[in-house]
């Protein structure tokens, strides 16, 4: 019988799971106030246009996706589930790191300091937790194989 490494769990570094909870916690504010109070998250916004609101209701569901999913892959603490979710959100804030900024002004003080914000809390630790992830899943041990060295299977 092969092991299922879908079930594997994994020694996941305590700093790799604080800052999971840490996207959790912003993922669950974005979420919030995107589908009810967008002026919390966003500033100045009207939901007097329809196309407002579709386009909140769009960045809702998405977080609400990337949340359900990092708290699947938190609960589970396998590396491999853990290392997709730490993709998604490094892409996710990649792409957020050059649009924040571009509509502030990448020249004006505000723009370069969001833009540092966004590279030194979000990117650069979440790229260190993708990479210890990797080198994690392919260095554990399956699931059951304690028992399969012992002679046991």
């Amino acid at each position: 019988m092969t092991p299922n490494a879908n079930c594997r769990r994994d020694p996941i570094p305590k700093w790799i799971n604080a800052l999971s909870l840490l996207i959790v916690a912003i993922l669950a504010f974005q979420s919030f106030s995107a589908y009810f109070a967008p002026s919390l998250a966003f500033g100045d916004f009207s939901l007097e246009r329809i196309a407002n609101q579709q386009a909140m209701s769009t960045l809702a569901g998405r977080n609400v996706v990337m949340l359900v999913l990092t708290l699947m892959a938190l609960k589970s603490q396998n590396a491999v589930f853990l290392a997709y979710t730490f993709l998604m959100h490094l892409l996710r804030e990649l792409q957020d790191m050059f649009i924040v900024p571009h509509y502030l002004g990448f020249t004006t003080p505000r723009g370069m300091a969001i833009f540092g914000v966004f590279l030194l809390v979000f990117v650069i630790p979440e790229l260190m937790a993708l990479l210890k992830l990797k080198k994690l899943a392919a260095t554990a041990r399956p699931v059951g194989a304690e028992f399969q060295s012992a002679g046991w299977w």
